[in-house]
């Protein structure tokens, strides 16, 4: 049964709040709702039980911008994160959880330094944009997805890389995290995180 204090409420209803505002395009937003509710429950579960939330603002992003997206962009990553996620869950499946959830703290450090750097050292047009940079955008979004939801920084690097305009920017991303957590959905049934009983007090 499902208990949380004043506080973990507050928490998660600022990261749902925070999950449908990045997908309005604001570079580095994603990945902080996702680390909220990390924080209300346990690191593991809350992956799964964020899925049906960022799905749904997916929905409405696609519904909004889907005329924008720029899919020739897409089909360089599709394959490489389908992998990533397969990765991912390979390690989900088979590793204890606490070195699992050693993995999903890295992996969340891991995109807030990305961010940072790219905004403190990177010029947009200094981001290469050839295949094998493609390759290994699409298959770190897809493992950073399926462990820790927390693609977003990757993805943004390979859109300013394809020098976007806005509405563009937006579309293609609306797209891509659409496709690809919905492609989550079997891994994580598989899990079953989103059946776990959770107590949180």
């Amino acid at each position: 049964m499902l208990s949380l204090t004043w506080w973990q409420w507050l928490l998660a209803i600022i990261g749902a709040c925070g999950i449908g505002l990045s997908k309005t395009g604001i570079p580095g937003v994603g990945i902080f709702p996702v680390a909220l509710f990390a924080l209300v429950y346990p690191t593991t579960e809350s992956v799964g039980l964020v899925l049906p939330l960022l799905i749904c603002a997916d929905i409405v992003a696609v519904k909004s911008y889907h005329r924008h997206a720029q899919w020739k962009y897409l089909w360089r990553l599709f394959p490489w994160a389908a992998a990533g996620i397969i990765i991912g869950f390979g390690a989900m499946k088979i590793l204890q959880p606490a070195i699992l959830i050693r993995i999903i703290g890295a992996t969340f450090l891991l995109m807030v330094a990305l961010h940072v750097w790219r905004k403190k050292f990177l010029e947009d047009e200094e981001i290469p944009s050839g295949p094998a940079f493609s390759g290994a955008m699409g298959l770190s979004a897809g493992f950073a997805t399926m462990v820790a939801n927390a693609a977003g920084p990757v993805m943004v690097i390979y859109l300013l890389a394809m020098q976007l305009p806005k509405l563009e920017f937006i579309g293609t991303g609306a797209w891509y995290f659409f496709v690809l957590n919905s492609f989550k959905v079997p891994f994580q049934a598989q899990l079953g995180e989103h059946q776990s009983p959770l107590a949180v007090h």
